[in-house]
């Protein structure tokens, strides 16, 4: 098998996407280190951000997401 035909999940990715669930936060990606939810509003983005912070999460300003309904977290495990 190819290394990289299967990703590692990390190790926070199965509680996140339980909490997201629980809380009706779409999540469109994730990463190693990071995390990208659907946010379709700022007030949205600055809601699911303080929710996130709580799981360690750290949002990442960046125009293209507002722009495009998204918002960037980092993780730091």
């Amino acid at each position: 098998m190819s290394p990289f035909s299967r990703k590692l999940a990390p190790p926070w990715l199965a509680s996140t996407r339980e909490f997201c669930r629980e809380h009706a936060i779409v999540i469109a990606a994730w990463g190693p280190r990071g995390l990208v939810v659907e946010a379709k509003s700022p007030e949205r983005a600055a809601e699911i951000g303080a929710q996130l912070a709580n799981l360690g999460f750290q949002a990442i300003a960046d125009e293209a997401d507002e722009y495009a309904g998204l918002l960037t977290l980092s993780h730091p495990d």
